[in-house]
Parts: C-alpha cells; sequence; structure tokens
C-alpha cells in the first residue's frame, strides 16, 4: 500500500471511530449504518455479524479490507466487536472493550507469505457518545487511561518475538470532541487533550547484534485541527493532486508542554546514547489545493549524548528552534506565495564540544543565533503530486516550477563574536536566460551589514583553523563587495541587479 493511500485508510478509520455521522433520531442502527456505509463508500469491504436487541446493537467480528497497491495483494484490519446503545436523551452510546484486540494481516503477491500484526487496545474509564442529527453531529469521548502495545509480528512467515521487536504506548486523562457535518465532503472539526502520554520501542535484526530502542514522554498535549474527506473512492486513488481536487483537505496542530526522549543504539562499536528534551513544542501541518504547510517550533531544547568510541557526552542546548515551510503543490498558470523559515535561538555546547577545536578558548562562547526568512513566489509548472508526474521529472530531471520573486525578510548568523545580517527583494525574469548565462536576470537587491569578521578571522587564524593566505583572500573579497561601516570592524554592501543586467556592489559596476 502506497503512503498516501496507508494515511487515507488510517485517517479514515481513526475518524470513524471518533466521529461520523448518522440519521436524524439516531438509533444504535442508524450509527453502526452509517459507519459501514461510509467506509463502504470509500472502497473498504466491510464485515461484521450484527445482533440486535431493544435499544441496542451488539457489532462483532468486524473487518474491515481493503486492496493492498504495488507491494501488497490486500490489508485487512480486524477490530473485533462494538456496541452501539440508545440512551434517553436521544444519544447514541458506542461501547467498547476494556481492551480490544487489533489484528492487521497483509496479504503479499504469492509466493510472498501472509504477514500479520497483532495489537492490543486497552482503555480504563472509557465513555463514547454522538448525538445530533444527519448535517451536523457532536462526537464526545473520554477515557481514564488508554494504551496501544505489540502483541504480535509475523514477517516473512516467521513470528518475531519480544528480542526482536516491542511497542507499547500508554496515556492519561483523554478528553476529545469532534463535530461533524456532511454536504459534498465530510468536514471534521476535533480538538484534543491528553495529560501525559509515552511510548517505548525496540527494534533488533533476528540473528544480528545491533539495536534500538525509543523512549518518549510528553506531558500536556493537546491537538486541534479540521479535515475535509471526499464523499467519493478516495481509497483507492494514488494520486494526491486528484485527491485534493475532490476536495480532501487538512490543517492540524498540536501542542505539548514538556518532552523527553530517550535513544540507546547499540553496534559493534559501543553503545550511543541519546536524550533530548523541550519545555514546549508545536507541530503544525496542513495541505489543501493551496499548498503545504509545516511549521515546527520548540523552546528550551536540550540535547545531550554519549557516542559509541568518544571518551566523554556532548551536550547542547538553545533558547528556541523553529522551521517553517508554505509551499504550492497544485499546478498554476500564476505564481504563488511560498515561505521558507528556520531559526535557531541562544544555541550553546559544551566546553568538552569547544575544546575540540578550541582548546586555548580563543573564541568567544557567546550564545549563537542563527535565522533565515524566506518569502515570495513560485510558479508551480506540473502538478508534482501526481505519482505519473513525479516519476517523470525523476526520469527527464526538468524543473517542477519556476522562481518569479525572492524576498530575504531576514538573515541572521550572530555567532563567535561576528554578525551577519542582510535583507533582500529579488524578481527574476525566466523568459530571459542569456543575460545571466542559462538563469533568469534578476532584478532588485540585497543589504548586507558584517561585524567583527576581521577580529573573528585572526582568532581562527591563530588557533590553526583559517589559514593565512585564505584569509587574505577572504579580505580581498570583502574589500571588493563591501565598505567600512561606521563603527570598527563593520562592513556594509548593497548588491543589486539591474534591469539592464548589471551588477553593482556599492554603486559600482562588478558585472
Amino acid at each position: 500500500m502506497s503512503l498516501t493511500r496507508s494515511y487515507i485508510a488510517t485517517t479514515a478509520l481513526g475518524l470513524t471511530l471518533f466521529a461520523t455521522t448518522a440519521s436524524a433520531d439516531l438509533t444504535a442502527g442508524d450509527v453502526w449504518g452509517d459507519w459501514r456505509g461510509y467506509l463502504e463508500g470509500m472502497g473498504y469491504t466491510v464485515t461484521a455479524t450484527e445482533a440486535a436487541e431493544a435499544g441496542a446493537l451488539l457489532v462483532s467480528g468486524i473487518s474491515v479490507a481493503s486492496n493492498g497497491g504495488a507491494a501488497t495483494d490486500a490489508i485487512t484490519v480486524r477490530i473485533g466487536d462494538l456496541q452501539f446503545v440508545e440512551n434517553n436523551d436521544g444519544s447514541v452510546a458506542i461501547v467498547m472493550p476494556s481492551e480490544m484486540p487489533i489484528t492487521i494481516d497483509v496479504t503479499n503477491p504469492a509466493p510472498q507469505p501472509l504477514e500479520q500484526i497483532g495489537a492490543l487496545l486497552t482503555q480504563t474509564g472509557q465513555v463514547m457518545t454522538v448525538r445530533g442529527d444527519a448535517s451536523a453531529l457532536v462526537y464526545d469521548y473520554t477515557a481514564d487511561t488508554f494504551g496501544l502495545a505489540l502483541t504480535s509480528l509475523t514477517e516473512g512467515g516467521a513470528p518475531l518475538d519480544d528480542s526482536s521487536v516491542r511497542f507499547s504506548l500508554t496515556g492519561t486523562a483523554l478528553a476529545s470532541k469532534t463535530n461533524v457535518t456532511v454536504s459534498d465532503t465530510r468536514s471534521y472539526t476535533q480538538t484534543m487533550q491528553i495529560g501525559s502520554i509515552a511510548y517505548d520501542l525496540f527494534m533488533q535484526e533476528e540473528g544480528e547484534s545491533e539495536n534500538i530502542s525509543i523512549n518518549s514522554a510528553l506531558s500536556d498535549l493537546s491537538f486541534r485541527g479540521i479535515s475535509n474527506m471526499p464523499m467519493g473512492d478516495v481509497s483507492q486513488t494514488q494520486d494526491v493532486a486528484a485527491l485534493l481536487a475532490q476536495g480532501f483537505a487538512v490543517d492540524g496542530t498540536f501542542n505539548a508542554n514538556g518532552t523527553e526522549t530517550q535513544i540507546e543504539v547499540t553496534s559493534d562499536e559501543g553503545t550511543t546514547k541519546i536524550k533530548t528534551g523541550t519545555a514546549r513544542s508545536t507541530f503544525g501541518i496542513a495541505m489543501d489545493t493551496q499548498g503545504v504547510r509545516y511549521d515546527v517550533s520548540a523552546d528550551q531544547v536540550q540535547m545531550g549524548g554519549q557516542l559509541a568510541g568518544l571518551p566523554f557526552p556532548l551536550f547542547v542546548e538553545m533558547a528556541k528552534y523553529g522551521f517553517e515551510l508554505r509551499a504550492p503543490v497544485a499546478k498554476s498558470d500564476d505564481p504563488q506565495d511560498f515561505k521558507l523559515a528556520f531559526n535557531m535561538t541562544d544555541f550553546t555546547m559544551s566546553d568538552i564540544i569547544w575544546a575540540l577545536f578550541d582548546a586555548s578558548a580563543q573564541l568567544p562562547r557567546d550564545p549563537a543565533t542563527v535565522a533565515i526568512d524566506l518569502s515570495g513566489k513560485a510558479k508551480v509548472l506540473v502538478d508534482g503530486l501526481s505519482p505519473q508526474n513525479a516519476q517523470q521529472l525523476a526520469m527527464t530531471g526538468a524543473a517542477p516550477a519556476e522562481l518569479n520573486a525572492l524576498k530575504i525578510d531576514r538573515l541572521l548568523v550572530d555567532a563567535l563574536g561576528a554578525k551577519v545580517e542582510a535583507t533582500g527583494d529579488i524578481t527574476f525574469d525566466n523568459i530571459d536566460t542569456t543575460t545571466m548565462a542559462g538563469i533568469p536576470k534578476p532584478v532588485g537587491d540585497i543589504n548586507i551589514n558584517i561585524a567583527g569578521a576581521n577580529e573573528l578571522m585572526d582568532k581562527l587564524t591563530a588557533i590553526g583553523m583559517l589559514p593565512a593566505e585564505q584569509a587574505m583572500g577572504a579580505r580581498m573579497m570583502m574589500g571588493l563587495f563591501a565598505v567600512p561601516g561606521a563603527a570598527p570592524d563593520t562592513l556594509t554592501s548593497k548588491i543589486e541587479f539591474n534591469d539592464a543586467g548589471q551588477i553593482l556592489a556599492n554603486g559600482q559596476r562588478i558585472k
């Protein structure tokens, strides 16, 4: 199954468990019937045994199957039993057992054997209730504790035990609310809070000594998001562009107050231990016809490690870390906005790391900051999310987009006692590729301010990191492109690209 289809299948099943639609005057049969109709309408095959009684419906042996894709023939998920119970207030309760076995069968093309994953979903104090009508529903779900553990795994026809692989996840104080509306698409608006969540993962190749274990814990996890699911047969498409055209969209943000992860890798060289932590972190992701968005940020980041082969530990930290990407994905005749940003604020590292290249402490060890913030416009030439187009681009090496404008909103490098800052605004003429020898002609300017560069080069030369002749060459280059600033050891530079195809540095033509 492709990554796209796996994602859609998982999303569909997960959202169905926590939010779906039902007819007016809800009954137990209405809710289950709509769940089943929704999955079958997406191309899944649903089998189950139904037993109705007064005000309740027991659905047992639930199995959801889909076509696998290029690598597999079929994937079948078996989730056991559910009970739908009508409440006196007109709502319907979905009752799940405290322990729910889950089995995933992956049928591979012959002669490859069947692969199987077994897991156990556990809950305490769980309550799931749905109320509303066919056009607007609200799902409320709470659980005091929850967990998911890998119970079995068959690979290549042979079962693997917990000495080869194990996984478990536990959490507390889960509460979610999902609002569902139905029109041309099924629209979900969801909020969720989790008091704490932790997972443990271990993997080792059978017969090999190398292994990896990961333990992670998060506190005060929250989620807020929306998604639109097309009503058609979306599960069987591998073309994300076509899926987006049908109305698929997602926009969600996770927040956590306190995370800690420990990684241990054992190999022939020894054991490597890495520990990371943050005080606060955010992860946002969105996709629709306008493009994709990733937004990651963290405060008070700490990373430490004992690497195999090194007799001493390493440690770094930073006050803030962030990464942001906004990019168009759909083909368009008009330029579309994009954005790329990165920051690493007040970065510091342990004296042991400094001593590896500056044992005499010649270089300033003040916190370092690197920040880049770019924006602009680009024209997408092909729908790169289409598998056929992606394959064609890989074969031909053709460019998927053309750059029309680039703005340097901020560029800052503040480290080792020196600082570089820059801003700029440039447009590109993609028709004229002769003025600049094969690249689109730029028009605009870049402004640069440099402080402390000469002093830094002197110190780097003194400790042997920068040969004197290279330092001399760097000073000559700065003399060509920059002029002295108002303060000692400062330089300024304005690089201009004009309509005539000329390049000027501080008013002096260099091309």
